[in-house]
């Protein structure tokens, strides 16, 4: 079958790709379409484990059954989550499952074979192949949702949404402030405005206001990258002060050192944005001490038996504009074009199609 590969030195199209047989309790899903995220070009800089197969945003459509698998039948539409906890570990019954160690393919599973040799899987996703094997624990029914959006509830929606709503603690009346108008800030946007806050966005390119604003942003600030931290502080507190929350989207160190100094005293600062591994932040401590709070978690905190439904019902009803989202959908040949587009920052979100 064919798939898009990291062999350690570039991403290759291949037709030498295949995958193992489903378990108990899991099945494959033939992916027919994938987002492309940040945290995939950062898997394939870090090379920390190849030949590997990337990509975490998957819709598709259940193709095999494990043995005894009941609750889906094939033929089903459905999205992958990428959170799999074991159940069974210190953090998952300590009931703090996101920090499991299985549950974003941070244990190393090999379930691809690729000239034949071992390949690595992604987040226990591996959407850049045309079929993969999941657990039946990652599945969620879509219906009619088109495949090119519901892939991005996976990641981009749940983990911006979530970051607004769970980490943010978002609420009514709250001013909180979104870096980075990605597919993850546009969703913590989102987010944040159906919590019933006031969203300013800030962001690098002018033309990503007609997207920030779309998604609910009542304000948007354009920033430049010869801007330091303290002027990107006081252009912010200029713009919007006090800030109850800032959510990081973009991953820029710089920008993370000024979601903390632009945050009211008291107020909250959610860093989000994925960035290269070993990448440093400079926070004087008498910030935080002084009465800040900063938070991280993968997938912004998400729970996935509840956000999950709750998101494929916010884009059924278009609470949640996916569709806006979806800046193109490239044939799987063309990921590179698809890649460029990303790292140009022409993209909301950049989308594969894995059925041509």
């Amino acid at each position: 079958m064919r798939g898009i590969i990291f062999d350690g030195e570039a991403l290759r199209l291949t037709d030498a790709l295949s995958v193992r047989e489903p378990g108990p309790g899991e099945v494959i899903v033939r992916v027919l379409r994938s987002g492309i995220c940040h945290s995939d070009l950062n898997m394939a800089e870090s090379k920390v484990r190849v030949p590997i197969v990337l990509g975490h945003e998957a819709a598709g459509e259940v193709m095999t059954l494990g043995p005894d698998v009941t609750e889906f039948s094939v033929g089903e539409r459905v999205i992958v989550g990428t959170q799999t906890p074991c159940g069974h570990c210190r953090e998952c019954e300590r009931g703090t499952p996101a920090n499991c160690d299985e549950t974003w393919g941070i244990v190393a599973q090999t379930p691809f074979t690729w000239e034949g040799q071992p390949a690595y899987s992604f987040a226990n996703v591996s959407s850049f192949s045309e079929q993969i094997v999941v657990r039946t624990s990652q599945l969620y029914r879509v219906g009619d949702l088109p495949p090119e959006q519901a892939a991005l509830i996976g990641c981009a929606v749940s983990t911006g949404y979530s970051a607004a709503q769970v980490l943010g603690e978002a609420g009514p009346g709250d001013r909180v402030v979104v870096i980075g108008v990605g597919g993850i800030g546009v969703n913590a946007i989102a987010g944040a405005q159906l919590a019933g806050a006031h969203v300013m966005a800030v962001d690098l390119n002018p033309d990503k206001e007609a997207a920030a604003r779309q998604a609910g942003a009542e304000h948007f600030l354009v920033t430049s990258r010869d801007m330091d931290r303290d002027a990107l502080i006081a252009a912010m507190r200029d713009a919007f002060a006090p800030i109850d929350t800032v959510i990081e989207c973009s991953g820029a160190p710089i920008a993370a050192e000024a979601a903390v100094g632009a945050a009211k005293r008291g107020g909250r600062v959610v860093l989000i944005g994925q960035t290269k591994p070993g990448a440093n932040i400079n926070v004087s401590l008498d910030t935080v001490t002084f009465g800040r709070e900063i938070i991280g978690q993968l997938n912004g905190g998400a729970s996935p038996e509840r956000h999950y439904p709750e998101l494929i019902e916010h884009a059924q009803t278009r609470r949640i504009d996916l569709s806006a989202q979806v800046t193109k959908v490239w044939p799987m040949a063309e990921f590179d074009d698809a890649i460029a587009a990303l790292k140009a920052g022409q993209v909301t979100r950049a989308v594969l199609d894995l059925t041509i």
